[in-house]
This record gives C-alpha cells, sequence and structure tokens, in this order.
C-alpha cells in the first residue's frame, strides 16, 4: 500500500505571534486533510515570518500571484525554507483582496514552474495566498486543488489548473475548467461551508501531481 503526502511551508507577514501562526496553519492543515484525507495527506514542515506587514487589502486580486510585492514575499518565504519542494502557504493580513478579477477574495493558488526539461520531466513550486477572512474555512483546501491540479498539456503545450471533474458553468452558458459544478464538491468556485467531497478523478490528479510523494510500504 502506498502513501501520498504533500510538504506545505507556512509564511506569515501579519505580524503576529509565532503560537498564532503555528495554530491558524495547523487548523487550516487539518480541514484539509479532512477532505483529502483517503487521497493525500498534507505534512506542515515549516512556519516562518517576515518583517514586513503587507495588507491583504493593497494588493489587487488581478494577476495576485505576480505582483512585485507578492512575488518577493514568496522567494523571501522560499530562500528561508532552502528552496524545498512544496507548497508555500503565504498569510496576509487584512480581510479581503483589493477588488480585481473578483470582489472579496480570501485565496488564491497557483504555481512556479521551477525548470522543464519535457512534457514528463518538469518541477513546480505551489503558491497560495490566504487573508486573515480565509481562517475557520475550506479555503486553504480549495487552493491546494488549484495546486494539485496543475499539469502540463501536451495538446495545448502549456501547464494547466482545469478541475478534472470540472468545469463549472456560469448561469449564461460560460464555462469556467478550473472550478466544479457540483456545490458539495471541494472546487465549486465558493468552497462549501460544511465538509466538501472530492471525485476519483480529483484524486487521481492530486497523486500525480509533481509536488505529491509517493512513499511505498507505509
Amino acid at each position: 500500500m502506498a502513501a501520498y503526502t504533500v510538504d506545505v511551508y507556512a509564511f506569515f507577514v501579519n505580524g503576529a505571534d509565532h503560537g498564532s501562526n503555528t495554530l491558524r496553519v495547523k487548523q487550516d492543515i487539518q480541514k484539509a486533510n479532512e477532505v483529502w484525507n483517503d487521497c493525500v495527506t498534507f505534512q506542515l514542515k515549516g512556519v516562518t515570518t517576515s518583517k514586513r506587514r503587507v495588507n491583504a487589502g493593497s494588493i489587487s486580486s488581478d494577476y495576485v500571484l505576480i505582483h512585485p510585492t507578492i512575488e518577493a514575499l514568496f522567494q523571501e518565504a522560499q530562500t528561508l525554507e532552502g528552496h524545498k519542494t512544496g507548497i508555500y502557504v503565504l498569510y496576509l493580513s487584512g480581510e479581503y483582496l483589493a477588488p480585481g478579477r473578483g470582489k472579496k477574495v480570501v485565496g488564491v493558488g497557483g504555481t512556479e514552474l521551477v525548470s522543464f526539461q519535457n512534457e514528463d520531466d518538469y518541477e513546480l513550486t505551489g503558491r497560495i495566498l490566504l487573508t486573515e477572512k480565509a481562517a475557520g474555512r475550506y479555503t486553504l483546501a480549495h487552493e491546494l486543488g488549484h495546486v494539485l491540479f496543475t499539469r502540463y498539456d501536451a495538446k495545448r503545450a502549456a501547464l494547466i489548473q482545469d478541475d478534472p471533474s470540472g468545469p463549472y458553468i456560469y448561469p449564461s452558458g460560460r464555462q469556467n475548467p478550473g472550478h466544479n459544478n457540483d456545490k458539495r464538491n471541494l472546487m465549486y468556485p465558493v468552497s462549501p461551508s460544511e465538509r466538501p467531497r472530492i471525485t476519483g478523478r480529483q484524486c487521481h490528479t492530486a497523486r500525480n501531481s509533481k509536488l505529491t510523494r509517493r512513499q511505498k510500504g507505509i
């Protein structure tokens, strides 16, 4: 029997003390594992802080992960952890990102392409940003899905984040390939308040992520 694990590194810039930081991320990891426990297990490997204070309200939700301030913070976090492979979760102060791509955005998830040799041989780093309003929700679990669904699509010659059980279909008929149409599914655009579910296809894709480690004999 094999176990599938993903390493998570938390990075706080909200000036909170180490004890409350650790408690917050442990609660988020616990909620994520409630959803994903039959598929993959998330392991907290580090909690670090920055001297900088960045309020989410000063960062537009448009292309947030390539915002210069956010990019610099992720680089700082990865440097502190020795650029280990895993998913880095950046915690900002403030309730919401500034309006842009969406309103009242509390979480964003994506990846950085570290190296690429071919469609089978490439390396990723996961990046997730959370605001204070994401606390106590399944937001981290949802954003982890976006990260773990990132894979290279040879037909499109690009990295994609498509939900393998998606897409979400708007009333207008427009489709959102990164989300799910089932209101109880973790990848519904607004994460369910009660324990969400994932599908077999979603699990299969997550287990095959470049960020997931397969450990035999456990």
